[in-house]
């Protein structure tokens, strides 16, 4: 069974949790962010994002001001 170590970081601004993101990212290697983005697609796109076209969605918002 594989383990996974966890941190948790409490964070007063804003800021200093983008400080601390950047930071995270610069130690990152190329695979490491590759590995990511990875990751992120198939939870935006789903599994098959890399076999199937993605459906291109725009929308907007009339507004009164």
């Amino acid at each position: 069974m594989r383990t996974r170590d966890t941190k948790v970081e409490v964070f007063l601004s804003f800021e200093d949790e983008n400080a601390a993101e950047h930071r995270r990212l610069a130690a990152m290697s190329t695979e490491e962010r590759c590995r990511e983005m990875a990751v992120l697609q198939e939870r935006m796109w789903g599994p098959e994002w890399t076999t199937k076209p993605i459906e291109k969605v725009a929308s907007w918002e009339d507004v009164s001001w």
